[in-house]
């Protein structure tokens, strides 16, 4: 009777362990950082009173700990931009490594509860926006405020 009930205790326990591998979400009472946690940009307005347009590079670090304050590794994030897309022709690009990828995008922490990646936006000329760059993981929820502006010319009269 026994040798009959362990033939289905070893696939159970196999499926188990199976299940047990690989990413996870954030646990229950986790926190993600996002690093920064906001972007400020103003443009610079030249003497002649342009201000050209350009991309520039913001690279983040995502981090999560548990309840005591201890790195989670593997965690499985999803990582998104409300306009962030590959094109060339749109505000915001996320980088998944040296890659352009759509918005939002899946990645894992590191054994240190780390995933670093990057933000390419355009800025100057006349753009103006202000977009949250969001971070999940379970329950688990961290945003990071990107906000580009146009600078002020002033004049003085001599």
């Amino acid at each position: 009777m026994r040798i009959r009930h362990f033939k289905y205790v070893l696939p159970l326990i196999a499926i188990l362990f199976l299940w047990s591998c690989g990413d996870v979400s954030a646990p229950p009472d986790s926190t993600i950082t996002i690093s920064p946690s906001s972007v400020s940009i103003e443009s610079v307005i030249e003497a002649n009173g342009t201000s050209p347009a350009k991309w520039s590079t913001q690279d983040y670090t995502v981090s999560v700990v548990d309840k005591d304050g201890n790195p989670v590794g593997n965690v499985k994030l999803s990582i998104s931009f409300v306009w962030a897309s590959p094109s060339p022709y749109d505000l915001v690009q996320l980088y998944k490594g040296d890659t352009k990828v759509d918005s939002p995008f899946e990645a894992t922490t590191d054994e240190f509860g780390s995933y670093k990646f990057r933000l390419d936006f355009i800025s100057g000329a006349e753009y103006e926006y202000t977009g949250d760059l969001e971070v999940r993981s379970g329950a688990g929820f961290a945003s990071s405020t990107l906000d580009v502006t146009v600078g002020t010319t002033t004049t003085t009269t001599p």
